[in-house]
């Protein structure tokens, strides 16, 4: 057998050797593929068998990895499930906005997480848990009605000052149709519609509380407080020159007869109101039931009564 010598090796020619150089990095990057591809499959293999074991931490990290090393969608989704699992919800709406950005059907499967952390959240006491998954699971679906938590989440944001979301969840309460709580949440949406500056808008579900209750003892504040607010309003109104308002107002306090200590002053103002009007027969029966009303019809506001009866009287037609 021909021996060659050490020093007669032959290389192959110039183009044989980029041609195998380049054969070689295409199998390297095909292995490196392969092994990628392996080590993706195996995190989240190892995560699902971690979470089959209610180790959600552990599982937590697999699924980390995995969409690190693969930036997949299906890891992604389970990365954001185990956030919430976990507890950490401002993750949680991170990892899922990043997935909903790029498919929307994943919105389903994060409302459901939120209101699983809602629901949760409130059984151990934590409203402040539960109102921030269900703010999460609303920024996804403004109009979702949770009816099982809408009281709760009402109350929540009413102890908080948050008048405008208290209202909307007082209002999704309301709408279930539940008789049960009904009395309870009008007499709540009118005190704090009231507290929130605006009393008139408070009436009608004083109204319905007071037509409805039992309880004569808070059927006798809620007309107080009707009773004042519609005079205060219906006084503001005469002054701003809206005088039929201002009626519409003030025959509120008239036909409560509460407060009974301002009923003078709602007939008064009642009667300003219609002399404004040209009404001057009513006006003149409104006057006159100020003077009746005062205590022996010496009161400051009974000598401006019986001023502006004078006044009427002198400029009628004999």
């Amino acid at each position: 057998m021909k021996r060659v010598k050490a020093d007669a090796v032959v290389l192959p020619a110039r183009g044989v050797a980029r041609g195998s150089a380049y054969f070689l990095v295409l199998a390297l990057a095909a292995t490196a593929s392969l092994s990628g591809c392996r080590s993706t499959d195996d995190a989240m293999l190892r995560g699902d068998r971690y979470w089959a074991d209610s180790n959600f931490v552990a599982a937590l990290a697999e699924y980390r990895l995995a969409t690190r090393q693969s930036g997949r969608v299906e890891a992604d989704a389970r990365v954001a499930h185990a956030y919430v699992m976990t507890g950490q919800l401002d993750r949680a709406r991170a990892t899922y906005e990043k997935l909903t950005s790029v498919d929307p059907s994943y919105a389903d499967q994060a409302i459901f997480d939120y209101l699983t952390l809602a629901r949760s959240s409130l059984q151990r006491g934590d409203r402040y848990g539960a109102a921030r998954a269900a703010e999460a699971a609303h920024a996804l679906r403004p109009g979702l009605a949770m009816p099982e938590m809408a009281v709760t989440l009402a109350r929540y944001y009413a102890t908080i000052g948050d008048a405008v979301r208290a209202l909307q969840f007082y209002h999704r309460a309301i709408a279930t149709g539940d008789p049960g709580p009904r009395l309870a949440l009008l007499y709540e949406i009118a005190s704090l519609t009231e507290r929130s500056g605006n009393c008139v808008d408070a009436l009608p579900y004083f109204r319905a509380f007071s037509q409805e209750s039992e309880n004569q003892d808070s059927v006798t504040e809620a007309r107080w407080r009707m009773g004042t607010c519609a005079l205060e309003h219906g006084r503001r109104a005469r002054e701003d020159g809206q005088a039929e308002r201002a009626l519409e107002l003030l025959q509120i306090t008239v036909e409560l007869g509460a407060p009974q200590n301002l009923l003078d002053q709602a007939w008064f103002e009642r009667g300003e109101a219609l002399f404004i009007l040209g009404r001057t027969e009513e006006a003149q029966m409104a006057f006159e039931r100020v003077i009746e009303l005062s205590p022996y019809g010496r009161t400051p506001l009974a000598a401006r009564a019986a001023r502006r009866l004078d006044e009427i009287r002198a400029n009628q037609v004999p």
